[in-house]
């Protein structure tokens, strides 16, 4: 058959109209090849006996196509990928990547325009390797936006070719390369892969004829790629099967891959946060109706207990009142002082806008 690629609902349909060993047959792959691709995209297949029950006229049960996140996965019958074996899933991924047509992951063997970071850097470079007071890179690249490119002279036509193609791609996924703390990095899902180019230097020991190991560092002409944090770093080297041009793919997949854990990580973690946030915030606002309540409480024995307080000055104060006047003893002294206490008395009272003394 002509056409390769299927949507779920395509090859959901091709399944349950022909058995599988005919379809097999016709795409060219495997009976268990296209089984397994149901599988993995949750294709229901005819259950043991519908063929027969189909050929008899007998009745059947069609089972409907369940529903999945990706609505609409594009699934490639091309019999030259059944074979293909991925060590990971990132090199699944590279090899994905490698089929668009839209990314160009051919290394040039000249470029006639660089992109502008290319041309920037390459400048850069240049007035590095000429200045008369040996300037040192990371001095250049404390002021300017400049590519980790650490080559000879010799090599870098070639690593300006291949930090040229990896950022053309990058651009061409939608994504970007931005500068942080004096280093260049891959920008994906809103997060930073760090990356750099050089020559591979390999550590030599000597011993001299005292037996004393002396240590001295060499330049290869193998290139070296490094992408990610020290922790975690990923690296790519030239080696005698192929070269680091042809490990592109891989590289954008990986650094794709590492881009997608910290985003997924960040994302988990603004979820746990929220949730820790909330959670606070219910306790907090529980805290506070509890407090509000338990003061609620407090003031009503405090209202209660100066209501009663108020209320056995105010007979006493009547007390007295009546008293001075049966002995015809109220003066100034005795009416200021019954004067003062009842404004006290009101004070005290909380319920002394109303009429308790009828109660």
């Amino acid at each position: 058959m002509d056409k390769k690629i299927y949507t779920r609902q395509e090859l959901f349909d091709l399944v349950w109209n022909e058995p599988l060993s005919k379809l097999a047959t016709k795409f060219n792959i495997e009976t268990q090849y296209l089984k397994d691709i149901c599988l993995e995209n949750n294709i229901p297949l005819p259950t043991r006996g519908y063929w027969s029950k189909v050929r008899f006229n007998k009745e059947i049960e069609k089972i409907t196509l369940p529903k999945i996140e990706n609505k609409n996965p594009k699934i490639n019958l091309d019999p030259r990928q059944q074979h293909k074996k991925f060590k990971t899933d990132y090199h699944r991924r590279a090899f994905e990547l490698e089929q668009r047509r839209d990314l160009n992951f051919k290394v040039p063997a000249r470029i006639s325009t660089y992109h502008p970071l290319i041309m920037t850097s390459k400048k850069l470079l240049e007035k590095i390797d000429n200045s008369e007071k040996r300037l040192r890179y990371w001095e250049v690249a404390n002021e300017n936006d400049l590519l980790p490119i650490h080559t000879d002279l010799k090599h870098r036509g070639r690593a300006l070719r291949f930090m040229d193609t990896l950022i053309k791609i990058v651009e061409a996924m939608g994504c970007k390369i931005v500068f942080y703390c004096n280093s260049a990095h891959v920008e994906m899902f809103g997060q930073k892969t760090e990356i750099s180019l050089r020559q591979k230097v390999y550590r030599i020991r000597n011993k001299d004829e005292s037996g004393w190991s002396r240590e001295s560092w060499e330049k290869s002409d193998k290139f070296e790629f490094q992408a990610g944090p020290s922790f975690n770093q990923k690296k790519w080297i030239d080696n005698t099967k192929r070269k680091l041009e042809e490990c592109l793919p891989e590289i954008i997949a990986w650094i794709e891959k590492d881009c997608k854990y910290w985003h997924n990580l960040r994302t988990e973690q603004a979820i746990e946060e929220n949730k820790r946030l909330l959670q606070e915030q219910k306790l907090e606002a529980l805290k506070k109706a509890k407090e509000s309540e338990q003061a609620k409480v407090n003031q009503l024995f405090i209202d209660a207990e100066n209501w009663n307080k108020a209320k056995v000055a105010e007979h006493y104060i009547s007390a007295m009142e009546e008293q001075a006047v049966q002995k015809n003893e109220m003066n100034s002294n005795t009416k200021d002082y019954i004067s003062w206490a009842r404004k006290v008395i009101k004070n005290l009272n909380p319920l002394s806008d109303s009429n308790w003394s009828e109660q």
